[in-house]
């Protein structure tokens, strides 16, 4: 069985028009596609996908659903198999449960249901279609598409039409859609499908066409259907109310149509009753934010308002307790003071969006306010506001509200006052209802507390004292490998220590008095069978939480920091204990946060400096125009790179083999490139130091990257002659390869560590030795290590914003996610046709096209947020980019595999050194291009061209290498960036490797000078050869003395 939020996680990835696109063929219409039905045979097009619902309809055979219907339907696939087909395009790991025999029976019926309730909808829109009286009056109401859409259907009055159904009579009366007598319960009505989040007919809700009553009849009470928590409209609604972050509220069915048709999408209903924490709890998991649409009744005699007012006043408090931000859209009254609803009013989108929208609190305060006569009613309206604003966590926000009030009821200190009177009246209302819980598990597990002690009554009536402290159970720590629980433990003398056991430490009495009187004065004075009962009450009143062991995006769908977490739309900062309680997804310990851990500097490093301040108020744009008056093109792409990293999952989830760029840095010392890293972290840590590659192992790098998910990591001093094994991991990090590992503490089970964070790799060297590592790179070159008093200013000005962290810019990006998830994809594909567009022929490597595209697709989704960096501008810096190092790669490709054939010939003894090249120390060099002194002397390479250019390319051949030919070899050579020029160099003269003498110039007792010839020779720095190819061509002789002139 797989978990309902893994669907809803699935269903909210994928694109539905980008997987039924890979069988039919569509074609953009309006909001919709279009195209022929798959499902049957057909010439006009009927077969429409509607993206924003994501949902198909063919109007033509009647087929519909969502994209895991289709893939059941065109696939022939079963509901587990569609979903993790889907699993692996969106790249979501699919955990199957368990089932036992009785959730397995309940699936069953559940199902067996959602097909008969489907088997009816269909029996009654064929009835429908026969019925003109039926089509004229849902038409008139709905119009003809939307009726369409919704399959709606009709009743007629046989009282026996069901008998026609081939659907078991049981599951009939399960649905209840029989009455007593056993006549069909609806009849001449027509019937309106209710579905589920996910397309299954849950239910029905039928209307009258006369003025019979009662207008309404909804289904029974069923397995499949519970009223308390059915939203009609859920379906349609939710991927829009995900895109905008506001679901609208209404009464009814017809309300919700009504408004669905023109339009607005993401509206429900709560249907024949109340609106309730189930529903809110529904509606959070879509949107933080809901408009109410109130019906505008006319107020009966004695009451204050029409009870639509009087429904949305009570369901918009229960909205904000639930955590909801509230507002409302009101019907405005008529001068015949007549009844009106959100049906009948909303005829069109443009009615809609002429009536304003009000926040909750105010119109509330509205509503109130003009019908208070006395002080009493006063100070009753202004404790009932005081509440709703002490369930705002946000006291700028609160400041503003009481700025507003004033014009009802003046005086700032009173409303202050009133709302910390309610604070406080909530929270001894809690303590109250735990102390009661409390004291009713103390007389359920026999002992009871008295000064500071555990205590119980013998059989014989005297006093038996457990132990001179009490304990308070905080959390059980959930984990499979090492589980643990926090206490609060306090002795009779008051002192007090937070304290986290490991289960092993409750299992035995000795060990538990180990740990407990380690602490101090905690002495446990009862038995084995003492502590089993301590145990059970403590068990039974601990929550629960889950240790957060990663940094960052957590799948529950959370951002972590290591002092708290951004759900979506607030930070929650951990409590003393390291705890952050989310009502809809749990606990969650941060213990790097908790008393325990908090003043220890060996502990939890990463986790605190990975953390939320709230100390800057630097605006995005502020922070952004600095950040590119510092560094330029660079900057830009940088930003970009963190931005994409901020939704790394969502871009992975896009790729076949779920690739993520690497961003590498290459300049020298002093150019700036290991700050721009450091300021880009400061978007998300304070005082991070970057590791040194040098001295890190493969295993402790791996660490390193393991410590968060979408965000960055910077690893510093990239050079060449890394050992193979890091190079070979650094190259697993572009494709998310994690190190396995044996895990001692889990049965030995291996474990693999994903890599989920954005890599920055910095360096003196470019890394070039490895073409593959460098094709997986977006490489920035930083040219420049002396810079003007100016841009020294404006680098100091940009230190300045990032010392107290940019954490809080972190999270207004953050709050884009849904919007990201749903745009992602096809901005990604804009980019590279943009980019394909622009490079034309130049394309070079697809690999390092896609990797500039991804910073540049992010910015395409998230551009209305970073106006400093126009689109248009940031694709001039991505193909520029492109084009730079597609032609480093080639060049140093190519080049390459030269160099290694120089070696391994020199190596071979084919190359002779002083015949064909020789190294030579320089304090000073003089080419035909440059004129250059160096302050130490520099080691250049002189190289004789023509015959080791033709034994290259001998070699290449023989070796069935790719070789150059000669003015492409040139070319390259000539163009490198170790390359010095030309000049003329005297080389020894050899024949079949024997060193030749000049006889002509014997010398006394028979020696002769060894014969030179003078010869064109191409010079190269040596070092930055060696640097940039892995070569090494020095011999042992060579002496920094040897010099040609």
């Amino acid at each position: 069985m797989i978990r309902q939020e893994i669907i809803d996680n699935i269903l909210d990835r994928i694109d539905i028009k980008d997987i039924i696109g890979q069988y039919v063929s569509l074609r953009k219409s309006g909001t919709r596609f279009v195209g022929c039905c798959p499902f049957h045979q057909e010439k006009t097009p009927s077969f429409y996908v509607f993206p924003q619902t994501g949902t198909f309809k063919c109007f033509g055979c009647g087929k519909g659903g969502d994209v895991i219907s289709f893939l059941m339907e065109h696939e022939n696939m079963t509901f587990v198999e569609a979903v993790k087909h889907l699993a692996r395009v969106a790249n979501i790991e699919v955990e199957e449960q368990q089932e036992n025999a009785d959730e397995k029976k309940e699936r069953l019926q559940r199902e067996a249901l959602w097909i008969a309730n489907r088997q009816v909808a269909d029996f009654y829109r064929q009835q429908f279609l026969l019925s003109k009286e039926a089509q004229c009056y849902a038409f008139h109401r709905w119009g003809e598409e939307y009726c369409t859409m919704k399959g709606i259907g009709f009743a007629p009055d046989e009282g026996h039409a069901l008998g026609k159904v081939k659907v078991k009579k049981d599951f009939l009366d399960e649905l209840g859609l029989f009455n007593r007598k056993g006549y069909d319960f609806y009849q001449n009505r027509v019937v309106i499908p209710i579905e589920d989040r996910f397309g299954h007919v849950i239910g029905f809700t039928a209307r009258c066409m006369d003025d019979s009553q009662p207008k309404y009849l909804n289904s029974a009470e069923s397995v499949i259907f519970h009223k308390s928590t059915v939203l009609f409209g859920i379906r349609d609604a939710w991927r829009t109310a995900c895109k905008q972050e506001k679901m609208f509220l209404v009464e009814g069915a017809p309300d919700c149509m009504r408004l669905q048709s023109i339009g607005v999408l993401n509206t429900v209903a709560a249907l024949g009753s109340s609106w309730n924490e189930n529903h809110f709890s529904i509606i959070k998991r879509a949107a933080s934010k809901v408009c109410f649409l109130p019906d505008a009744d006319v107020p009966k005699q004695g009451e204050r308002f029409g009870h639509g007012i009087e429904v949305v006043m009570k369901a918009g408090k229960l909205a904000m307790e639930c955590g909801l931000s509230v507002s409302i859209k009101e019907i405005p009254d008529t001068e015949e003071n007549r009844k009106q609803d959100p049906d009948s009013f909303f005829t069109s989108i443009n009615i809609f969006n002429s009536i304003e929208e009000q926040d909750f609190i105010l119109w509330l305060a509205e509503k109130l306010f003009p019908l208070n006569n006395t002080t009493e009613e006063q100070r009753q309206t202004i404790r009932e506001i005081a509440y709703l604003l002490s369930l705002i966590d946000d006291e700028t926000g609160i400041s503003m509200y009481i700025a507003k009030l004033s014009k009802f009821y003046s005086g700032r200190t009173i409303w202050s006052q009133a709302i910390k009177n309610e604070k406080k009246r909530r929270e001894e209302e809690d303590k109250k209802s735990k102390e009661k819980n409390e004291s009713d598990l103390n007389r359920k597990y026999g002992f009871y507390i008295s000064h500071g002690c555990y205590m119980s009554i013998t059989e014989k009536g005297s006093v038996y004292e457990w132990s001179n402290f009490t304990m308070k159970p905080l959390f059980h720590i959930k984990d499979n490998i090492n589980p643990k629980r926090l206490y609060k433990i306090k002795n009779e003398m008051e002192n007090e220590e937070i304290l986290e056991l490991k289960q092993e430490d409750l299992i035995a009495l000795a060990k538990f008095k180990q740990r407990i009187e380690g602490l101090g004065n905690f002495i446990w004075k009862g038995t084995e069978k003492e502590l089993t009962k301590l145990k059970s009450y403590l068990y039974e009143k601990t929550e629960t939480a889950t240790e957060i062991t990663q940094m960052g995006w957590q799948r529950q769908g959370f951002f972590a920091f290591g002092n708290g977490i951004f759900d979506g739309t607030k930070f929650i900062e951990t409590d003393e204990f390291g705890i952050v309680r989310l009502k809809d997804k749990g606990n969650f310990y941060l213990p790097a946060s908790s008393q325990i851990y908090r003043s220890d500097p060996k502990l939890f490093n990463f986790e605190k400096q990975f953390v939320h301040l709230n100390l800057s108020s630097i605006s995005i744009q502020e922070f952004t125009e600095q950040l590119f008056k510092v560094y330029g093109d660079n900057g830009r792409v940088g930003f970009c790179f963190y931005l994409a990293t901020l939704f790394r999952d969502v871009v992975t989830s896009s790729s076949a083999n779920h690739w993520f760029p690497i961003l590498n840095l290459f300049g020298p010392k002093g150019s700036g490139k290991s700050e721009l890293g450091h300021t880009l972290l400061s978007l998300f840590t304070i005082c991070y130091t970057a590791p040194n590659i040098q001295n890190s192992t493969p295993s402790a790098l791996n660490d390193t990257v393991a410590q968060s998910a979408n965000a960055l990591v910077h690893i510093d001093e990239y050079k060449n002659d890394l050992d193979v094994k890091i190079i070979e991991f650094l190259k697993g990090l572009w494709d998310g390869t994690g190190r396995t590992r044996m895990n001692m503490d889990l049965d030995k089970k291996k474990e693999t560590t994903a890599v989920d964070s954005g890599i920055i790799l910095s360096g003196q060297e470019m890394p070039t030795a490895d073409i593959a590592l460098f094709s997986r790179l977006i490489f920035l070159q930083f040219p420049k290590s002396e810079f003007s008093n100016e841009e020294k200013l404006n680098y100091k000005k940009l230190l300045e914003m990032r010392s107290p962290g940019l954490t809080h810019i972190t999270l207004e990006i953050l709050k884009q996610r849904k919007r990201f998830e749903q745009a992602w994809a096809t901005a990604f594909h804009d980019a590279q046709d943009d980019v394909a567009n622009k490079l034309g022929k130049e394309k070079g490597e697809d690999r390092i096209m896609n990797n500039w595209c991804v910073p540049l697709a992010a910015l395409k989704v998230l551009q209305d947020c970073i106006p400093s960096i126009p689109y248009k501008k940031m694709l001039d810096v991505t193909v520029e980019g492109i084009k730079k190092q597609n032609a480093e790669c080639k060049t140093n490709g190519e080049l390459g595999n030269f160099w290694n054939i120089v070696q391994y010939l020199v190596s071979d003894g084919e190359l002779i050194e002083g015949g064909d090249y020789k190294i030579q120390y320089c304090g000073k060099f003089k080419s035909d291009i440059i004129d250059a002194f160096w302050q130490s002397e520099h080691p250049v390479l002189f190289l004789q061209k023509t015959r080791i250019f033709n034994l290259y390319r001998k070699e290449g051949r023989m070796a069935n290498e790719k070789v150059l030919p000669v003015d492409a070899l040139k070319y390259y050579l000539q163009n490198s960036r170790a390359y010095l020029g030309e000049k003329v160099v005297r080389f020894d003269v050899y024949k079949k490797g024997v060193l030749q003498y000049d006889i002509s110039k014997l010398g006394p007792g028979g020696s002769a000078p060894k014969l030179t010839m003078a010869q064109r020779a191409y010079c190269f720095d040596y070092e930055s050869l060696a640097s940039a190819f892995g070569i090494s061509l020095l011999s042992s002789a060579d002496e920094p003395d040897d010099r040609p002139f």
